[in-house]
């Protein structure tokens, strides 16, 4: 087996989507291209907010059809982002990005996301605020898809080759996945790589390096920022190939360092399996920086972007490890939620 290929993030199929209030229009990506509509109207009554009911619908129509789609591309509806289109005749190439920059400020915040497109001097542009295209990322993360790219159709690209049509919203939704082109108010480069099962391996090479692993050892293992993390990092600001080869230098690097040590301790099972577990049920919404592990205890130090993630972190070491669980203290800083756990076993 191609080890690079086994590592590399499958985009074999994608959904592009486009929905007008009324229906929902697709376009399939795989080997060939399937599009297909439904109709659909948010209900205004309900508690659940109307792109969370669209994500569920999604989801569903995917199931129904034996779809297994993970990654979507989606199309807004006129008026959703604050978009403009001019010319930048007089302004260096290299300060476009900076000018797109502050209009997208102006309009929206200093955390707006952003994003344009040029054809000639012609440059479209887009934003939304942060929040909001955070409520897009939830709705289909919550049902067990990524959404991959976000934006208006531009109206730059609208010709008498190109009409404005609802499946012509899906299929360019879709290609913007699928060729990683912009316009993507998501201001992600999407990787080439599956984060997950590098991820999963790394973390398996590490538990097998750490059969002996003993109470002193944990500080200094948790110290860091989790293994995954670091890499998701490095695989969105750096050439993938090299960094995959660095990754798992790294790793091996780290199992010598922990066979080294662990030698020349006393094997202590209840904690080992005690920090297994810790780790183990921190899901990826929740980051461990720090463990310290005394006799029988623990403290744990962390943050999240949830309190609810927090919160149910909590009742899982609870469940699954000791009643004697306690939140020491949590803050909110910069929209992140730091915490301390204390554990008696």
């Amino acid at each position: 087996m191609d080890i690079f290929k086994f590592f590399r993030e499958d985009l074999s199929e994608i959904l592009g989507v486009y929905y007008d209030n009324e229906k929902i229009f697709l376009a399939r990506f795989t080997d060939k291209l399937e599009i297909a509509d439904f109709n659909f109207e948010i209900d205004l009554d309900d508690k659940t907010p109307a792109i969370f009911q669209l994500a569920e619908k999604i989801k569903l129509i995917c199931n129904q059809r034996g779809w297994q789609v993970s990654k979507i591309g989606l199309v807004l509806r006129e008026g959703t982002a604050v978009t403009f289109q001019t010319e930048f005749k007089n302004i260096p190439a290299n300060e476009i990005a900076n000018a797109v920059k502050i209009w997208a400020t102006a309009h929206a915040n200093k955390d707006a996301c952003y994003t344009s497109i040029q054809v000639g001097d012609e440059i479209w542009m887009e934003t939304l605020p942060a929040s909001t295209v955070e409520d897009y990322i939830s709705a289909f993360e919550k049902n067990s898809m990524t959404l991959c790219a976000l934006t208006e159709f531009p109206q730059i690209l609208i010709n008498e080759d190109r009409p404005l049509t609802p499946f012509n919203r899906a299929v360019f939704a879709a290609d913007i996945v699928k060729n990683k082109k912009s316009p993507n108010i998501l201001n992600i480069k999407i990787s080439t790589w599956n984060i997950k099962k590098i991820s999963l391996t790394a973390a398996a090479i590490f538990l097998i390096a750490l059969t002996g692993f003993s109470a002193k050892l944990a500080g200094d293992y948790f110290s860091s920022k989790t293994h995954a993390q670091k890499a998701q990092e490095r695989f969105n600001s750096q050439n993938d190939t090299f960094i995959l080869k660095k990754d798992f230098d790294a790793v091996t690097a780290e199992i010598k360092r922990f066979n080294g040590a662990i030698s020349e301790q006393d094997i202590n099972f209840q904690k080992f399996n005690a920090l297994v577990k810790i780790g183990k049920i921190a899901d990826g919404k929740i980051f461990l920086e720090k463990i310290r592990a005394a006799d029988k205890n623990f403290e744990i130090e962390g943050f999240s972007e949830s309190p609810d993630a927090v919160k149910n972190y909590l009742s899982r070491l609870k469940n699954s490890l000791s009643h004697k669980v306690k939140l020491k203290n949590s803050s909110e800083i910069d929209g992140q939620i730091f915490f301390s756990i204390s554990i008696n076993l």
